[in-house]
């Protein structure tokens, strides 16, 4: 009998486990999907998705601190290039992934998609600023990252490259 009690119990904890790992996944699986208009003076402009973590943070905190540091096709080269993928409206998926604790190491990344297809990628470590600070520190990390992507997507289409590979 007393067996049987301790099989119980466990089952009962399990589930219980399973069912808190369950409802702590469903709000960040449910923030990742939310999408923000970003650039939307370039053509139809950008359709931007946030992923990742950053140490502990929430999500809301972290989607804000991209927003702040994303940076947008600015001179006449790279307005010229995302205009032959500006239509229907491209997607831009920035991930950031910074570990708890002070002076983690992280890195971020941006991939930027039209009509379902891979355009550029991009992906740097943070800086050593941004790995010990709120997310709000990785702002300036993001405009960097963002202004490589928009300058290598004018480079290979100035080169005759393909808009989408």
């Amino acid at each position: 009998m007393e067996e049987q009690t301790h099989i119980m119990r466990r089952i009962l904890q399990g589930s219980l486990y399973t069912a808190c790992i369950f409802f702590l996944m469903v709000p960040t699986s449910r923030a990742a999907r939310v999408t923000e208009g970003i650039c939307m003076t370039v053509y139809k402009g950008i359709r931007l998705h946030v992923d990742g973590m950053y140490g502990g943070y929430p999500h809301s905190v972290l989607r804000d601190a991209v927003l702040q540091g994303v940076a947008c096709p600015s001179d006449e080269a790279e307005r010229h290039a995302f205009g032959l993928i500006a239509t229907p409206p491209p997607h831009l998926r920035i991930s950031v992934t910074r570990p708890i604790g002070q002076g983690q190491q992280g890195a971020i990344s941006a991939r930027l998609f039209s009509q379902g297809h891979l355009v550029i990628g991009e992906r740097m470590s943070l800086s050593p600023l941004a790995r010990s600070q709120s997310p709000f520190s990785v702002t300036s990390d993001i405009n960097l990252l963002m202004a490589r992507l928009w300058s290598d997507l004018a480079e290979r289409i100035s080169h005759g490259g393909p808009a989408i590979p």
